[in-house]
């Protein structure tokens, strides 16, 4: 049953990955963010390279919890340290909002299950970097999933995929933001929308 597993993965990674490679990559008007499809952005700078994913969140307006899927792998060798404290999203109005902690994640995610198990069917899959070792990207982890950690490194051999989960200070609302990654010498910058069809 692993094999078999580990074998549909393998498949549905090469699918993934020339799906992605073949789609055009159009530029948008932030320097080093091009668009790889309706609700896919990709990051490219000195540190990391990103892709962003607000599929889920583009149908899930009004929600208290707004979900985002990201990859993040390295451009060299070297490893980046990447700490969730370093990770924030500029909403609408102006507010920065930052990652929770486990403890309040933990506490929260009741009520958030249901959301989180609709964002996995409907996420788009990021498996890009094929040939890179995938860890987790694991600032918060579902309750008895396993161990949060308050940073992760990632390089051109490794990439960490996962969710990141923010407490709207109202709701999700339609408008722009911007995922922030604040890194020892450069500051990532993804800006999207919500609000418009995905197609």
């Amino acid at each position: 049953m692993k094999r078999r597993n580990l074998a549909i993965v393998s498949i549905l990674s090469t699918a993934t990955l020339i799906s992605l490679a073949c789609s055009t990559a159009t530029p948008t008007s932030t320097p080093g963010v091009s668009r790889l499809g309706a609700a896919v952005l990709q990051y490219k700078g000195p540190e990391i390279e990103a892709l962003l994913s607000s599929r889920f969140a583009n149908t899930n307006l009004g929600a208290p919890w707004l979900l985002l899927d990201l990859l993040v792998t390295g451009t060299n060798r070297v490893a980046t340290e990447i700490k969730r404290a370093q990770v924030s999203l500029l909403i609408p109005d102006g507010t920065i909002v930052f990652l929770p902690s486990q403890q309040e994640f933990s506490k929260a995610y009741r009520d958030l299950r249901a959301e989180d198990t609709r964002a996995d069917i409907a996420a788009d899959p990021l498996a890009y970097y094929a040939e890179r070792r995938i860890d987790r990207l694991n600032f918060l982890v579902v309750p008895g999933s396993g161990l949060s950690f308050d940073s992760i490194w990632v390089n051109d051999l490794r990439m960490a995929v996962g969710r990141l989960y923010f407490p709207m200070p109202v709701a999700v609302q339609a408008g722009h933001y911007e995922l922030r990654i604040d890194l020892p010498e450069s500051n990532v910058r993804i800006p999207f929308s919500l609000g418009r069809p995905a197609r």
